[in-house]
């Protein structure tokens, strides 16, 4: 049995734009939690007061962010053959688990609130603030979740989710302003704290759900999909089967790893030429972020019947037809 292995990275073109937004993201961050918390100081609101204390959370992990882009983007090295795209999902399971603990001081002061009763005051001037934060932080996720879209960043997603999850934040402190405002009913502000609390948790466990998929080497069914029907579109007549294809991603990075049974009697040019063949299908499908191993197999009587070869001299058994290449037969372990 050969293996080959064929990669291909292209750090350096990543890097701009990701560390970009990083930075981006850290900047404007810092300006709409200044922003948020003079709008909760102003007037005494349990909900902007929450919304405040999540940016806090935007800014240290827009800080984690950075730092964590600068590191995954780094190519393979001798301590890091895989290159490093888990900094990535480290940093989104850490920012997850920022978010919950966010929720929780939230929880508790509204909860302070409900018990104490609040104390508002300049409703209309908090409401104006609230809101310029609130699109600025729209317009900042919007373009962090088109960046980690192209570049294919599980730590840009996680801050872009946390980004717009802070603008429904700010969204629904300012809809409690404004009913406590025409009401007069305080115990509003409160509880839509409670309420937008319960909305960060939501987010917070599906980042951490997501970042630990990464960790942990998740397979990548989407992808698996993608490969299946590319082979069988491509196949040729010499690739007898195609059997244990594993498909996970670290970071921007996609690795595929997978075994091709040729005929046994072709020659090691041969199997090379074929290889590559099929090599160059998987590589079109994975662009510039993907790295490919593959276990090179001699055919076995039991791949007779679903090998198209026609001038077969060692066939055993009758052609009758083309072995599939769908996610099951393409996943399942080998009889090599």
């Amino acid at each position: 049995m050969a293996t080959r292995t064929t990669s291909t990275h292209n750090a350096g073109a990543w890097r701009s734009g990701v560390v970009t937004a990083g930075l981006t993201s850290l900047a404007v961050g810092t300006v709409i939690m200044a922003v948020k918390f003079a709008a909760a100081f102003l007037t005494g609101s349990t909900a902007l007061l929450a919304d405040a204390g999540e940016s806090i959370v935007n800014v240290v992990a827009g800080a984690l962010l950075t730092y964590s882009l600068l590191v995954s983007r780094r190519p393979p090295d001798d301590d890091h053959p895989y290159g490093h795209g888990k900094a990535e999902s480290l940093s989104a399971m850490v920012e997850g688990s920022l978010i919950l603990v966010a929720s929780s001081v939230i929880v508790a002061q509204a909860i302070r609130q409900l018990v104490a009763g609040p104390e508002l005051s300049r409703l209309g001037i908090g409401i104006a603030i609230s809101a310029a934060a609130g699109l600025a932080n729209l317009g900042l996720g919007a373009y962090l979740w088109r960046v980690a879209r192209s570049e294919a960043s599980e730590a840009l997603r996680a801050d872009a989710v946390h980004v717009l999850t802070d603008t429904l934040t700010t969204a629904a402190g300012i809809v409690a302003l404004g009913l406590v405002w025409v009401t007069g009913l305080t115990w509003i502000d409160p509880v839509a704290g409670l309420l937008v609390a319960a909305n960060i948790v939501f987010a917070g466990w599906t980042l951490i759900r997501r970042a630990l998929g990464g960790l942990l080497d998740e397979a990548d069914f989407e992808l698996l999909a993608a490969i299946s029907e590319r082979i069988d579109r491509e196949r040729r007549d010499e690739w007898c089967e195609v059997h244990q294809l594993r498909a996970w991603s670290s970071g921007p990075v996609r690795h595929l790893d997978l075994h091709l049974v040729l005929p046994r009697y072709f020659t090691l040019e041969q199997a090379h030429t074929s290889g590559d063949r099929l090599e160059n299908v998987l590589m079109s499908l994975l662009g510039d972020r993907g790295d490919v191993v593959m276990h090179v197999d001699p055919c076995r009587p039991q791949h007779c019947a679903g090998c198209a070869v026609a001038a077969c001299a060692v066939r055993s058994t009758e052609y009758a037809a083309a072995a599939p290449f769908d996610v099951e037969s393409l996943t399942r372990k080998g009889e090599i």
